[in-house]
């Protein structure tokens, strides 16, 4: 046999025995195997790294249970979930366990209203007094894209006395009218667009409105137009006290007072907009998958809708259409909190969005988020 043939014979004999070597040459280029290189190890390193990461921080904050979704150029690449959903039962965590949004349900306002607007029902400098003519003249100077960045000016339901001083139950059971009915026998906190203070209120007006608009309830419009298309199945509209909604987790906790306890929401139909929706982490995936993809929106009102507002005087405040608005490390990104228990982000120029759901408050999700971002923005 030809020295020739003998060197072939070795170089295929030590690939198949995973070491690479220099073709026609006993010498060692690499001592790692062909599985160690390949994306599949890499990204079952990555992996492991984001897992030992978010149970480090399950420590740290003491959270019994959360749940976590990646999304990385139209792909999930991580969808898991730690700890327990409810510790009385011991019952696991995983990605189709749901929770109360909170805050996070603010975002789906904003797709609603821009579908609205893409569809010529309205616009965002309508008057809200256009919609709904019965509205105080002053508020006329409210536009619908004041409700959406919290530069409205209205004032909430609880500083009126005549609120404040019904029953804690009657409270509860306030209808979107007789809420409109208690803020109109206020004044604005100041005139619409001079400055930005985040308020529930203004939400809730939104609500009232697409539902003048579409004849249907806020809940109908948004279930009919985005979660059935999607089939997320699992995102409802209601409080702690509502009907039974599966795979919702009975119970969040709380450590305010150093022990664990229960933490309880009774969100009304009226909240809805502002703070009512509960969805789990593989819902919300199909949710920013199709977002990105420009399935939910036209890439223009997406992008408007991830605008930070300017006030009258042309200065800017990181929110947008139902978005906060801001930067990581020179990134954008934009998203929500909810509840100081729930974030979810999205780095639209990386296509990466990152969803942190916990059932403690205060876990510090959006500690948590940007930590596990980091991750993949290195890659």
């Amino acid at each position: 046999m030809s020295p020739k043939n003998v060197s072939v014979r070795l170089f295929i004999f030590l690939i198949v025995g995973d070491v690479f070597v220099g073709q026609a040459s006993g010498h060692v280029l690499s001592g790692q195997s062909l599985s160690e290189q390949s994306p599949r190890s890499s990204n079952t390193r990555l992996d492991t790294q984001v897992d030992t990461y978010i149970r480090q921080q399950i420590r740290k904050y003491r959270i019994p249970g959360l749940s976590v979704a990646v999304v990385r150029k139209g792909r999930v690449v991580k969808l898991k979930g730690y700890g327990v959903a409810n510790v009385e039962f011991d019952t696991p965590m995983d990605a189709n366990t749901v929770y109360q949004l909170f805050s996070v349900s603010k975002i789906f306002a904003g797709v609603a209203v821009m579908k609205l607007v893409e569809e010529g029902r309205l616009t965002l400098d309508t008057p809200v007094t256009d919609v709904v003519p019965s509205l105080p003249r002053e508020w006329r100077a409210i536009h619908i894209r004041h409700l959406l960045t919290h530069t409205s000016g209205l004032p909430e339901m609880s500083a009126n006395p005549r609120f404040a001083c019904l029953p804690e139950d009657k409270k509860k059971r306030i209808t979107p009218e007789e809420e409109i009915a208690f803020l109109s026998e206020l004044p604005l906190k100041f005139q619409p667009g001079a400055k930005w203070s985040y308020h529930l209120s203004g939400y809730h007006l939104l609500g009232f409105l697409v539902q003048k608009l579409t004849k249907k309830s806020y809940a109908t419009f948004l279930e009919e137009r985005i979660f059935a298309p999607l089939g997320m199945a699992s995102t409802k509209f209601g409080g702690t006290e509502a009907g039974v909604i599966k795979r919702r987790s009975p119970t969040s906790y709380s450590r305010e007072t150093g022990q664990l306890t229960g933490w309880i929401y009774p969100f009304t139909t009226r909240d809805y907009p502002a703070a009512g929706l509960n969805s789990s982490a593989a819902d919300l995936t199909k949710f920013l998958i199709a977002l990105a993809a420009v399935k939910i929106l036209g890439r223009e009102h997406r992008e408007e809708m991830w605008a930070p507002v300017e006030l009258n005087n042309g200065t800017q405040k990181p929110y947008g259409l139902g978005w906060t608005v801001d930067e990581h490390k020179g990134r954008k990104v934009v998203g929500h909190e909810g509840g100081g228990a729930i974030w979810v982000a999205h780095f639209p120029n990386e296509q990466l969005s990152v969803v942190v759901l916990c059932n403690l408050n205060g876990a510090r999700a959006d500690e948590i988020q940007y930590g596990i971002a980091d991750f993949y923005l290195a890659l």
